[in-house]
């Protein structure tokens, strides 16, 4: 493994949608091993300072910046934060994400602009703003949080699926180009995490990991110990995958490399299936 390319104590950062999930645990993580430097975003001013103050606590110094990532200035102002406090920048976490879930027709064009707005277009507005300064050293890497349903497409969630396909596209492409200046793309599709993420979003209860995982039955068991996982072992996954140096994509949790795996097999078997989920909340 390349040291120059490996995670290193005190790096410099910026994670979006820090306030809760991937994003919090993520931070804190990086804070307990690498006693690390971030930038923090999110739009929830109060959840994002209560990471950042988990952030101290294990050990990292954080750099608090509500604001939404949709918008393209905030993201100049994320990379000026990172180095007029910590005088350098190794790592951008586009991790800022949401949902409009329901059937096609009870959407609209407006809630489409909204859901490409943060997690497409939030997410190529920070890639921007820090890739003139990687391109300097030489040196860089960015994650890209995209998801299982950025792979294959389900009834319900179409528009956020569309977001996160344009993500993984984005993401698969800029690490090969960028990949002989030094700069490390990877990109991550998580299955179930159990997060908040569901319940902000308003997903049916049946499909929310965090709830099902709390039954005492089958299920409940399943969901604990392999269909989903926690915000902390994804994060985990996420510093295992950047230590090894080099671009790459992680699926995550079983469920989703075995649905990914099938896609690759059986489009069309796959695709049948996909026909009988149900479309509604």
């Amino acid at each position: 493994m390349s040291r120059k390319l490996a995670l290193k104590e005190g790096l410099c950062g910026i994670i979006t949608g820090a306030s809760t999930g991937i994003g919090r645990a993520l931070a804190v993580a990086l804070s307990q091993r690498f006693r690390a430097r971030l930038v923090l975003n999110a739009r929830n001013q109060s959840l994002l300072e209560e990471t950042a103050q988990l952030v101290r606590q294990a050990g990292g110094e954080p750099v608090p910046v509500p604001g939404d990532i949709s918008k393209r200035e905030l993201s100049t102002e994320l990379v000026d934060a990172c180095l007029s406090s910590f005088g350098s920048l190794d790592l951008l976490v586009n991790n800022a994400g949401l949902a409009k879930p329901g059937p096609v027709a009870s959407l609209t064009p407006d809630d489409w602009h909204f859901v490409f707005g943060v997690n497409f277009f939030g997410a190529l507005y920070a890639t921007y703003a820090v890739l003139p300064h990687f391109l300097e050293k030489r040196e860089g890497k960015i994650v890209n949080i995209s998801s299982v349903a950025g792979k294959i497409a389900f009834p319900g969630s179409v528009c956020y699926a569309a977001s996160k396909f344009a993500l993984s596209g984005m993401s698969e492409g800029m690490a090969a180009e960028l990949a002989s200046h030094g700069i490390d793309v990877i990109t991550v599709c998580p299955g179930w995490i159990r997060t908040e993420f569901f319940k902000n979003n308003q997903v049916a209860d049946y499909k929310n990991p965090s709830l099902v995982a709390q039954r005492s039955d089958l299920s409940g068991w399943l969901m604990r110990n392999w269909l989903s996982m926690s915000a902390e072992e994804c994060a985990q996954e996420i510093i295992s995958a950047c230590q090894r140096g080099g671009s790459s994509e992680i699926v995550l949790t079983g469920p989703g490399v075995l649905v990914e795996r099938l896609h690759g097999l059986f489009p069309a078997a796959v695709f049948s299936l996909a026909k009988k989920v149900p479309s509604e909340r």
